[in-house]
């Protein structure tokens, strides 16, 4: 190798590390905030104790003389300011540690008012006004849900969405919750769900907490982040007084973790009250038209006139008997319109009818008109019942079945797509398998039918 050349006078690594103890010395002591990440006494009496705020870390030093004073350490997790005299350097390991000789917890005061000033930076942005907020959908197609593995929270809000509306499909993500390492965990976590093409809404929850405990979720970046999202945000922070920043910027807030589902999904009990209803109002205006009509043929008949040209129009009633029956039938699940449509077209048969002096015969075909309507109502109740039913277990995946996929992404229906050493994908609830088909086995017992 070429020997380059050195203008310079060279220095030991000692000679170095004195130049840089003279330049920290003339920094002097200050006073630093951040999180614990390990605290602990040693023998000889002296606390070291390592502090970072998520991008850096900085070790720490109390001396016995100041340690004694000391009644309890600080805890892993917790926010604390330390006074330091001097910034020590160690030159035989190469690092670097404050002389550190008093510490104190963050005061709540103080953190309350951080979280106010990081808020009066977002109205002034307007990431709390409500008109850039994003619409919730009534009925989403999945719902996200971030928060801490395996939490009370993630149990209060599945438990909630899986009671109010049985066929919810959740897709979760987990994240810290608290610490300085939760922001930007609680942010990746929002973007994994925000990219999922069929997620609608996401729940962003956690349990109670202390305001220490509850400062990420006041934090400007997430709260940034969540307005920056394609997909509308729900928050349940749940079990304190003061909100959080993220709930003013989110599209809805619930105060506890198990509320959040009522801002998400309908409920299927309301649905079903709301469906009965509809069908009993339906009724009652088919049988009021019905009843108007009979009572117009019965006015009618008063009057001496036409019984003969009624009687050979008489089969003009029937078909109107009928397609009023079909319409009420339909509109079991189509709007009430049609039932108004079909008793306007009832009307204006009626208007062409001369008026008898007497009825009998077709009041009696009206008559069995009136009970064809109502077997028919009673069929259109029962057969949407039964479809609701089958909604509340559309999902196959939680009845224990799994669809198996070339690698073309078609769906295998019988053996005859199979051969031996192809791969198939096999999706089932909870994830894929990636396999290789060994050996296919026909069901002899099989015939064709």
């Amino acid at each position: 190798m070429e020997a380059s050349t050195v203008e310079a006078v060279a220095e030991s690594p000692s000679a170095i590390w004195r130049r840089v103890e003279g330049a920290l010395d003339e920094l002097g002591g200050g006073v630093v905030e951040a999180e614990v990440q390990k605290c602990f006494r040693a023998s000889s009496g002296h606390v070291y104790i390592d502090l970072t705020d998520g991008e850096a870390l900085v070790k720490c030093v109390i001396w016995k003389s100041n340690a004694d004073r000391i009644a309890e350490l600080p805890h892993e997790g917790q926010l604390i300011q330390a006074r330091y005299s001097k910034i020590r350097v160690y030159a035989k390991n190469g690092s670097v540690s404050l002389d550190v000789n008093a510490i104190r917890a963050a005061g709540e005061g103080e953190l309350l008012a951080r979280v106010q000033e990081t808020l009066a930076r977002l109205v002034a942005d307007g990431l709390t006004d409500p008109e850039r907020k994003l619409p919730i959908p009534r009925f989403p197609r999945r719902v996200g849900l971030v928060t801490g593995r395996n939490s009370d929270a993630e149990a209060d809000v599945v438990r909630a969405l899986r009671d109010r509306f049985p066929p919810t499909r959740i897709a979760v993500s987990y994240s810290l919750v608290q610490g300085v390492n939760a922001v930007p965990e609680l942010i990746d976590a929002l973007a994994r769900l925000d990219i999922e093409p069929d997620v609608d809404v996401i729940i962003l929850a956690r349990g109670g907490g202390s305001v220490e405990d509850l400062l990420p979720f006041s934090d400007e970046r997430l709260c940034r982040a969540i307005a920056a999202l394609s997909t509308p945000v729900v928050t349940s922070i749940g079990h304190t007084k003061q909100r959080p920043n993220c709930d003013h910027v989110a599209s809805a807030a619930a105060e506890v973790p198990a509320r959040a589902a009522e801002r998400v999904v309908p409920s299927a009990s309301e649905l079903f009250e709301r469906i009965d209803r509809r069908v009993t109002e339906m009724a009652g205006i088919a049988w009021g038209l019905l009843a108007a009509a009979e009572a117009q043929i019965d006015r009618s008949a008063m009057r001496p006139a036409g019984q003969a040209a009624l009687i050979a129009r008489v089969g003009r009633i029937d078909l109107a008997g009928q397609a009023l029956s079909h319409a009420v039938a339909v509109t079991v699940t189509a709007p009430r319109e049609r039932i108004v449509a079909s008793s306007t077209t009832l009307a204006r048969i009626l208007q062409a009818v001369p008026r008898p002096p007497s009825l009998d015969v077709p009041r009696e075909r009206l008559q069995r008109a009136t009970g064809d309507l109502r077997h028919q109502i009673q069929l259109g109740s029962t057969a949407l019942t039964g479809a609701i039913n089958l909604v509340r277990a559309r999902d196959w995946r939680e009845r224990g079945f799994a669809l198996v996929r070339l690698p073309t992404g078609e769906l295998v229906r019988d053996l005859q797509s199979l051969t031996t050493g192809q791969d198939v994908t096999i999706q089932l609830k909870g994830g894929l398998i990636d396999a290789t088909i060994e050996q296919v086995h026909p069901d002899e017992t099989e015939t064709d039918a």
